[in-house]
């Protein structure tokens, strides 16, 4: 019977099928597809495209037939005319160029918005993929309790221990599962997030590939390098440079805008039997109204984006030290050996199960060695997954693909 229980007590292998898993580089393609939250990069890019074409357009021509001296002796006077806006100060051609730079802008932010997801979409499939490891190492830590629990119930019946004994090894079965019901919460709330992301139902769900083990990190950059590549390549830096530009373009448009346009009005007029041409300006006089307020907030919006845009600058700076230590740590990590403890740990409880097999350990002892193996288990894979994170936040940082140096 002995030798039955040290059999169970194996560590079994996780069955994962080799068929359609779903790997990271599959979810960003499938997110990028079909992701419910893709349109929100599309929609950036329209609303400033069409933001910028009504901003710019060109105010439309007013045709005008009049007729006067209704219900009068006098002839009735007919007039034809054509009414033009005309911008003499120019405060058009600035709101075009705002809008060129509100285009700019909405295309970068098109694009920060699609990396953004692209980041979140891997963050959440190696937290899906963490969580079904981790419910595999609950599993088989529920069995062995499970099996001991057993073993000690029936050596209790047989006189062979007391029955402390046997309550301690049910209550470490209990306790196991316990632990593995929130394993199990925690995985399907991980492939939840990870289904909406890529717009499936979490039935719908492939398998997902095992987390692969990380050998090596990329080499830090140099650090001055790296901020000057993020500071010219993030996406969201340039949107927010272009939105600074489309600010200041919008100041020079409002402050033009004290005169608005001058109304040039031609055409012909038929009065008293004899035609005649028509020509006039409207000129509308700033005398209570100078434009004051949409100056004012068109100002107010320009220093906002001045600040958030050195703000970014400042943040993204800190953003790139903070990847490359984190990077330079994990390196020095992986190079001590931690990335061998779930080796370690097996070897340890191989040979308590020697020694249990030899009688030189209680069953008590095995039990904690397979404890300590399914804990060294689980922070191997959380090791895993802290080095693929690693690796995207460098990336992330510094405006490099995301699926680079993986």
């Amino acid at each position: 019977m002995r030798l039955a229980l040290i059999a169970l007590l194996g560590w079994a292998p996780v069955a994962w099928g080799q068929g359609n898993v779903l790997t990271v580089e599959r979810a960003v393609g499938i997110a990028r597809a079909r992701g419910p939250l893709v349109a929100t990069a599309q929609a950036r890019r329209i609303m400033a495209q069409g933001r910028a074409r009504a901003d710019g357009a060109f105010p439309n021509p007013i045709a005008e037939w009049r007729r006067e001296n209704y219900s009068s002796p006098l002839q009735p006077d007919l007039f034809q005319t054509i009414q033009l806006p005309v911008d003499v100060t120019g405060r058009r051609l600035a709101l075009r160029s705002a809008g060129t730079a509100l285009v700019a802008r909405g295309r970068a932010d098109s694009s920060a918005v699609a990396r953004q997801l692209d980041a979140e979409v891997m963050r959440a499939f190696w937290r899906a993929a963490l969580g079904a490891e981790l419910l595999a190492v609950a599993v088989e830590e529920r069995k062995a309790r499970d099996v001991v629990a057993e073993f000690d119930a029936q050596r209790f019946r047989e006189g062979a221990v007391a029955e402390v004994a046997a309550i301690r090894t049910r209550l470490e079965a209990d306790r196991a599962r316990m632990a593995e019901a929130g394993a199990r919460v925690e995985a399907s709330r991980a492939a939840g997030d990870l289904a909406r992301l890529l717009g499936l139902a979490v039935d719908s769900l492939p398998p997902l590939a095992r987390l692969s083990t990380v050998s090596t990190l990329p080499a830090p950059p140099d650090e001055e390098a790296a901020v000057a590549q993020a500071l010219a390549q993030r996406a969201d830096l340039v949107a927010l440079r272009h939105a600074a530009d489309e600010a200041r373009y919008r100041v020079t448009a409002e402050r033009r805008g004290v005169i608005s346009d001058v109304q040039v009005i031609a055409g012909s007029k038929e009065t008293s039997g004899y035609n005649t041409g028509v020509l006039g300006f409207m000129v509308p006089l700033p005398l209570f109204s100078r434009n004051e307020g949409v100056r004012e907030r068109a100002r107010g919006e320009s220093l906002v984006a001045d600040a958030e845009r050195r703000d970014a600058e400042l943040r993204v700076r800190g953003e790139v030290a903070a990847a490359i230590r984190g990077i330079v740590a994990m390196r020095e990590a992986l190079e001590a050996g931690a990335s061998g403890i779930d080796a370690r740990a097996a070897e340890v409880a191989q040979i308590a199960e020697g020694a249990y097999r030899e009688g030189a350990i209680s069953l008590m002892e095995l039990v904690e060695a397979q404890r300590a193996r399914a804990e060294s288990r689980a922070a191997a894979l959380r090791w895993t997954v802290d080095l693929h994170l690693a690796t995207l936040e460098l990336n992330r940082a510094i405006g490099a693909p995301l699926l680079e140096n993986r």
